[in-house]
């Protein structure tokens, strides 16, 4: 027995370092490459390592993939182009101010009016002879019922305020275009925020099962040590405890892979799951945002700035607009009318005046002061929106760029840790095969190791979504 103690150690050690070397699956580019850990001389008095046992699980099982795949970052933009409600949306709002501004034009185009009219006469009187009291037995009017055709065409020929008017609705169709460029630069920054979300969901759901493994096979070898009795119950169940903690990762992993999957479908206008492909390319990705939009030199060419900058331009044209309503107007017009029977002043079926009228509304109660107040206070509105909205890109445009090296620096730290890591897991298994280590640092180191895989997981693709956020920071963007 004690000769076989030797070899069961070093059969233990190197199995149970399976948590601490754990075999990575090729994981998705990341934004920063990974120094590889520090070669470790092969030590002489290390024997060679056995074969790992099979280890069957059913969490060990990959999750199932997507019902919808996408494989580049154009498919992507394809999709959202055709059922972005948020861009359908912003190109309803262009539609609906080019119909105002259609509707400002149309007061001071010429209009034309035709209409008719029947009337019929319930109480008559008695026809008389001309300067006369003699009735002549006739009833009028006859006939009772009369019926007549009128044609009225109106031109305006001074109305300025209609003018002014129109060229502030051209304006503000100009402020909703500028409103749908930065929907644009929103959409395309969550895209990319939900494809690098997926990509990172899947390599965690991929770390996350290779770490179970990992202990599941601390846990076969603890218990075959144990049943020849070099290892006790307690060695054993704590492996199994750190199975347990790796089952709830394998849990959490894939539930946030099932949600990034449903998030990334929503951005891109479906209710069924996306996933992407294993292999796509997140450099890529950030390349092809910077060839869909336009890096701009400063916050104030940022698409929610100018337009927040054309709305005080537009509340002060709304002001201009009451003041126009203080001139006259002046319009002609001219009335083609026609009954079946002789009326008006020529006494003739047929009637056709011209005329001219000028109207100027001299008080009307107030209201248009009261327009003016309201055209007032709306231009501090605009300008205080105008002041945040600058005030907030300055401070986004800033912490895009600090994020980008703090995500920089983490990734620096969490991969010198997971070196660590991985070095401490090496030496751990060293001490127990020399005889001075013990099954709780085989166990302690490899949960280390798994935590420092995971941060640096997590952390290589942060660095991906800070340098894509603070690109879309100060950009304008156009599908």
């Amino acid at each position: 027995m004690k000769k076989a103690i030797p070899w069961l150690a070093s059969t233990f050690v190197l199995i149970a370092s399976v948590g601490a070397a754990q075999p990575a699956a090729p994981a998705a580019p990341a934004a920063a490459p990974r120094t590889p850990a520090p070669a470790t001389p092969p030590a002489s008095a290390a024997p060679a390592e056995p074969e790992l046992p099979t280890i069957d699980d059913p969490m060990l099982v990959p999750p199932p993939t997507a019902p919808h795949v996408i494989r580049t970052w154009r498919e992507g933009l394809s999709l959202i182009k055709a059922n972005s409600t948020s861009l359908r949306s912003a190109l309803a709002r262009i539609d609906q101010a080019r119909a105002r501004a259609r509707q400002a034009t149309a007061a001071y185009l010429p209009t034309l009016d035709a209409g008719a009219s029947v009337v019929h006469e319930i109480i008559r009187g008695p026809e008389r002879v001309p300067g006369t009291l003699i009735e002549t037995g006739n009833r009028i009017p006859d006939p009772a019922t009369g019926f007549g055709a009128r044609v009225e065409a109106r031109v305006p020929l001074f109305v300025p305020r209609s003018w002014y008017d129109q060229n502030t609705a051209e304006q503000a169709v100009d402020v909703v275009r500028l409103d749908e460029e930065e929907v644009n630069r929103q959409v395309i920054g969550a895209v990319a925020e939900a494809i690098v979300a997926n990509v990172t969901a899947e390599r965690l759901a991929e770390v996350s099962r290779v770490s179970l493994k990992s202990a599941l096979s601390t846990v076969d070898l603890n218990k075959r040590r144990a049943a020849l009795g070099a290892s006790s119950t307690l060695d054993v169940l704590r492996a199994e405890q750190e199975v347990q903690l790796a089952r709830a990762d394998v849990v959490r992993a894939d539930e946030t892979l099932m949600r990034s999957r449903e998030d990334l479908g929503i951005v891109l206008g479906s209710i069924d799951a996306y996933g992407v492909m294993p292999d796509i390319r997140l450099d890529a990705l950030a390349a092809d945002a910077r060839a869909t939009c336009k890096t701009e030199t400063s916050v104030a060419t940022r698409p929610d700035v100018k337009a927040a900058n054309a709305r005080v331009a537009l509340a002060e044209r709304d002001l201009g607009s009451v003041d126009w309503s203080f001139w006259p107007r002046l319009d002609a017009a001219s009335a083609l009318n026609w009954s079946p029977r002789d009326f008006g002043i020529n006494n003739r079926r047929v009637t056709w005046s011209i005329s001219g009228t000028l109207s100027w509304a001299l008080f009307e109660g107030g209201l248009r002061y009261g327009q003016k107040d309201e055209a007032n206070a709306n231009i501090r509105l605009a300008r205080e929106t105008l002041t945040d909205t600058r005030r907030r890109a300055e401070v986004e445009v800033t912490q895009a760029a600090r994020t980008v090296k703090v995500a920089e620096a983490n990734l620096a730290v969490s991969t010198r840790a997971r070196e660590i890591a991985a070095e401490t897991a090496r030496l751990s298994r060293v001490a127990y095969m020399n005889g001075s280590g013990t099954s709780f640092d085989l166990v302690d180191t490899a949960r280390t190791h798994r935590e420092a895989e995971l941060d640096l997981t997590i952390k290589e693709f942060q660095v991906m979504r800070a340098r894509i956020a603070a690109l879309l920071s100060l950009a304008s963007c156009k599908l």
